[in-house]
């Protein structure tokens, strides 16, 4: 596994002064006319398959369905995950640019992605966003890491500090609190990771999308409380509280 990580994050690295060079030179009219998201999820998939080609042990996935259907990508051989595989298959599961409408209107709100899993479940995830200074990642059972600090969500708050999915509502109990929304789920949860958020209220739908952040989140003391209609996340002192 190892090996697959170190591949990873050389990868999130790559692109790193890519992205941090288009967001910071072009205009938002100019970001919305470049393929972005195609151009550094293309230069990923290709450095992954440069290391483990792509369709014998290892597959590509994509957190959402219109990434793979407008991906570029020359090299004929590269096999996607189509769940015909045996079990004990890597699955490479990108997501460049979460939340792209924050990058094209030049926000620094927005990530990008690359989990490992196998057996359906994720056993490694980086995330990073050189804007933010954010290099994260986690393997399951190894903690969380930004910058080769160690991130651990002890901390509590005087004063409450919530977010939340954008296809649910604050719940009533939950109402007292300052709200902040930064229309990026993925770095809320980083900043909950970070002790910078106190709670999120995270819908089931979301839970299943954001599987990279809940493992970085879970690694960092992040705990999870599930209720019928949402999910609870907090470090333990607030969670505590609630």
């Amino acid at each position: 596994m190892q090996p697959r990580q170190n591949i990873a994050k050389s990868a999130c690295e790559i692109v790193e002064e890519e992205v941090r060079r288009l967001f910071i030179n072009k205009s938002s009219e100019a970001l919305r006319n470049i393929p972005a998201k195609e151009i550094l999820t293309s230069k990923v998939v290709e450095h992954i398959n440069s290391y483990y080609k792509l369709g014998q042990e290892d597959y590509i996935d994509f957190t959402f369905e219109d990434d793979k259907k407008n991906l570029r990508i020359e090299n004929e051989n590269i096999i996607y995950n189509e769940n015909n595989h045996s079990h004990d298959s890597y699955i490479w599961i990108i997501n460049f640019i979460h939340d792209y409408e924050n990058f094209c209107r030049k926000l620094p709100f927005w990530s990008l992605s690359l989990s490992i899993s196998r057996n359906n479940e994720t056993l490694f995830s980086i995330i990073t966003n050189p804007i933010l200074n954010l290099l994260i990642f986690s393997e399951k059972g190894s903690g969380s890491v930004n910058n080769q600090r160690k991130v651990r969500s002890v901390t509590s708050s005087e004063e409450i500090m919530i977010s939340k999915s954008n296809d649910i509502t604050v719940p009533a109990n939950l109402s007292k609190f300052k709200s902040l929304s930064l229309n990026s789920v993925s770095i809320e949860l980083i900043f909950l990771c970070m002790g910078i958020i106190d709670i999120f209220v995270l819908s089931h739908s979301d839970y299943n999308k954001y599987q990279d952040c809940i493992l970085i989140a879970k690694e960092a003391g992040i705990l999870l409380k599930e209720h019928d209609k949402y999910l609870l996340l907090a470090n333990e002192k607030n969670m505590a509280t609630l």
